[in-house]
């Protein structure tokens, strides 16, 4: 595989985990949301009545529908993007070093087993993995 071939790689994978981010990135403001949320988000549904006729109040929690147009109505649909900055440093150059080295070596295996056969493409995604985590891991330190 030539050089130009691997920035190739590099730049399709970056551009398709920035893509992905930026699709996802509301659904992960909604999830962060539910997960973050307290008592006091929580709505009341339903009274129950019991045949002394004592009421009960059941509370349950929103549902991602109901957070989002709480989100939307509150705060705008700038904020769902919330967060999208800081997730595209690392999800990009992640998803760049995972696709160059999935491609790399997919070619390398392609000359020891049966070219594009199941093998090749699940030893590659395999041996492709840790790069982006290592990669990760550095970042962090």
């Amino acid at each position: 595989m030539s050089q130009r071939d691997t920035l190739v790689h590099l730049f399709a994978g970056g551009c398709g985990g920035t893509v992905g981010a930026i699709l996802t990135c509301p659904l992960e403001v909604v999830k962060t949301r539910l997960q973050s949320s307290s008592v006091t988000l929580y709505i009341s549904e339903v009274q129950l009545s019991t045949m002394a006729g004592a009421s009960v109040n059941r509370v349950v929690s929103p549902g991602p529908l109901h957070c989002l147009k709480v989100i939307l109505e509150k705060e705008g649909p700038r904020s769902l993007f919330r967060g999208l900055g800081p997730n595209l440093v690392g999800v990009a150059p992640s998803r760049a070093i995972y696709f160059a080295a999935y491609s790399n070596c997919k070619e390398k295996l392609n000359g020891l087993f049966d070219p594009d056969s199941t093998q090749v493409h699940m030893i590659s995604a395999a041996m492709a993995v840790p790069f982006p985590f290592l990669l990760h891991v550095l970042a962090s330190v």
